[in-house]
């Protein structure tokens, strides 16, 4: 008999967890309780639908993940995002990785099984299923930084830093002159019919269109909550919901009256990400120095982005620092070419977490 325990667990079952405290095996060892109400509140999810998978040994947690269903508008399908795989390193020998994921995949039979921003491990396991691997550059752009002296290196580096600074300041001057005074931004916390209706013009080169319920629920249900004493908190597993900053929110661009551009930020901890960015051709640019302005007024150190032409901006205007490129993985299974070319937006997946 394998010594290792697989036990699944549906949206009924936390349910009963979350609002009854039943105890029937789920705990924030395997999934924290944030993230646990997100999914069940997935406006997706049936009752009887997987959502949690857990690897035992005995009493002791050695791997678990998590599944949501998701219905897409274009392409018009229904598919299924993993989510929080962990094992425990002392049980690499053991498939603890494969055999979670092989349910998951086997729970969800007529679903596309996709992962996005997933770790090396992961994608090699999807591609053992039968999955295509893709690889996209994530770009960090550094705004403010404090660098510390531990190496001649950064000796230079430290000597050298006003002047970086006093070429970013003339450069960031030259971008916000771009930004004209009948320019209005409104932030919201829900997408609204408007809002959608602009996303949906302005995204025929993706690769998914989201429904508006689904976008909502990014917005509404975060799988972290945030802690002003996060150094008191304890951490019950990998993918602790316990965090200084974390939150997604949305901002409407408008000038004067006419709507140029959605863009939806996540903030974590120093970092900030470009989750959403939609905009017409004609004002792209304009946009672009929003985002910019967003950083350097703020406390934020770092942005980060996957949108080719915001990166080019950035990098033309020399309003960084300094640039780093980071890969992202994503998979999908190879029955779905009809996805190609797989255009992403920062939102896709769950990439929102």
């Amino acid at each position: 008999m394998d010594k290792i325990q697989y036990h699944t667990y549906t949206v009924a079952d936390l349910k009963a967890w979350i609002i009854r405290g039943e105890d029937n095996g789920l705990s924030e060892r395997i999934i924290s309780l944030t993230r646990a109400n997100a999914l069940m509140h997935c406006p997706y999810v049936k009752d009887d639908d997987v959502m949690v998978i857990s690897a035992m040994d005995g009493d002791n947690v050695v791997g678990y993940t998590a599944i949501f269903p998701e219905h897409l508008l274009r392409p018009d399908m229904w598919i299924a995002m993993g989510t929080t795989l962990w094992v425990n390193p002392d049980y690499a020998d053991d498939f603890v990785g494969y055999n979670l994921v092989q349910r998951l995949w086997k729970a969800y039979p007529q679903y596309s099984v996709i992962g996005s921003d997933v770790s090396r491990p992961a994608a090699m396991i999807d591609k053992l299923l039968g999955a295509c691997i893709l690889k996209y550059e994530r770009h960090g752009f550094v705004f403010h930084r404090n660098i510390q002296v531990h190496s001649l290196r950064n000796l230079a580096s430290r000597v050298l830093e006003p002047y970086r600074i006093y070429r970013q300041r003339k450069a960031v001057g030259r971008v916000m002159a771009m930004i004209p005074a009948n320019i209005r931004v409104i932030a919201r916390d829900t997408i609204d019919a408007e809002a959608y209706d602009f996303i949906c013009a302005h995204s025929e080169s993706d690769t998914f269109l989201r429904s508006r319920e689904m976008l909502n629920w990014i917005l509404r249900y975060p799988f972290s909550v945030e802690n002003s004493l996060v150094r008191y908190a304890v951490k019950s597993n990998a993918f602790s919901d316990q965090v200084g900053v974390n939150r997604n929110y949305l901002l409407q661009i408008y000038m004067a009256d006419m709507l140029i551009g959605i863009v939806m930020f996540g903030y974590r901890g120093n970092d900030m990400h470009v989750k959403m960015l939609y905009t017409d051709t004609t004002h792209k640019e304009l946009v672009f120095a929003l985002i910019i302005d967003t950083m350097v007024n703020s406390s934020i150190e770092r942005l980060y982005s996957l949108y080719p032409e915001l990166n080019a901006f950035i990098a033309t205007h020399q309003v960084a620092l300094r640039d780093t490129v980071q890969p992202l993985l994503f998979t999908y299974p190879k029955s779905i070419k009809c996805l190609e070319p797989f255009v992403l937006q920062g939102i896709d997946g769950d990439m929102f977490a």
